[in-house]
This record gives structure tokens, C-alpha cells and sequence, in this order.
């Protein structure tokens, strides 16, 4: 049985079994996270979000493109959504590539949707934002796949390391 120690308007803090994780309340854990790429010289690059996390302090850090999936919202709607918001590209869902799932955390039950896009051929527009105070203050950046496996963020490194198994197995 589920017992919950803590809510607000964005995380819980619940204990089951002995064990305490967190779940993020807005999304009900469930969450999407994309992996814009495109070619260039025949090189890949990849864009990452520039965005301050309080969590990890006042510095601006690369991490992935996320979001929530909200109610009633598909989650290629969802993914979607955030580039368009985030990075600034219109995609179709069938321009989406799933990467499968992800759990980043064992002291979360978050699962996050990882996707990649190829926008080498798409035009990108200046990133609208969801209005809220850390989207307004952020950026994004193209990084090469070195730069890439040395950003801190898992879900922007297990992206790339799916990203490269699936085009080597489409091959």
C-alpha cells in the first residue's frame, strides 16, 4: 500500500514497502524526451536544450528537450509539442523515431518516451516557449557526438547511444 509523505502541485513523495521515491504529480509520471539530430559533412549533430535546472544549481547546463504528457494527450502529441515549444521545429508524427522507454531514476517512478527527429531538411523557428519563466531564459545548441556522451543528463546520452543501435540496425 502506497503511503504518501509529502504533494504539491508538481511532486509527491511516497513510501511503499519500506521504500521512498518521488512522482511528478503534473505529468503523473510520465514524460517525453527528444533527440533533434541532423547531418552535416557527413556528421551527425545533435541538439541539446542550454537551461539553468535548480536542482543541479544557478549554472546553465545541456540537457535534453523534455516534457510532460498531459491528460487525455497522446504521447507523440506530447513529443511534439515540446520540440515545437523547446527547439522551434514543426514535425509529423511519422517524422518521429521511438527509442523505446526509460526509467532515469530508481528513486522515481517516472518513465520517460525517448524519441529522435531528423531535422536536416526541416527550417526551425525561433522556439515559442510554454511561457513560463526557465523556457523564456533558455536555448538550445547543436553539439557533435563527442560533446554529446559527455552532457550529464542520462536521457540525452542513452538517446544517442539508441539513436546510433537503431540506424545501425536499419542499415
Amino acid at each position: 500500500m502506497d503511503k504518501e509523505l509529502f504533494r504539491n502541485q508538481y511532486l509527491a513523495v511516497i513510501e511503499r514497502d519500506g521504500y521512498t521515491f518521488s512522482r511528478e504529480i503534473r505529468c503523473d509520471g510520465v514524460i517525453v524526451s527528444l533527440l533533434p539530430f541532423r547531418t552535416r559533412d557527413d556528421r551527425m549533430e545533435f541538439l541539446a536544450r542550454l537551461e539553468v535546472c535548480p536542482a543541479h544549481g544557478p549554472e546553465l547546463e545541456l540537457c535534453s528537450i523534455t516534457g510532460s504528457v498531459g491528460p487525455g494527450v497522446l504521447i507523440e502529441e506530447a513529443a511534439r509539442q515540446e520540440l515545437w515549444e523547446e527547439a522551434g521545429y514543426r514535425v509529423g508524427v511519422n517524422d518521429l523515431i521511438s527509442l523505446g522507454q526509460v526509467r532515469p531514476s530508481k528513486s522515481a517512478d517516472t518513465i520517460v518516451h525517448l524519441f529522435a527527429v531528423d531535422v536536416t531538411d526541416k527550417s526551425q523557428s525561433a522556439p515559442p516557449g510554454d511561457g513560463s519563466y526557465f523556457e523564456a531564459n533558455a536555448s538550445v545548441v547543436w553539439v557533435d557526438y563527442d560533446q554529446g556522451v559527455q552532457i550529464a543528463d542520462p536521457l540525452f546520452v542513452t538517446a544517442i547511444t539508441r539513436l546510433q543501435s537503431f540506424r545501425n540496425n536499419s542499415r
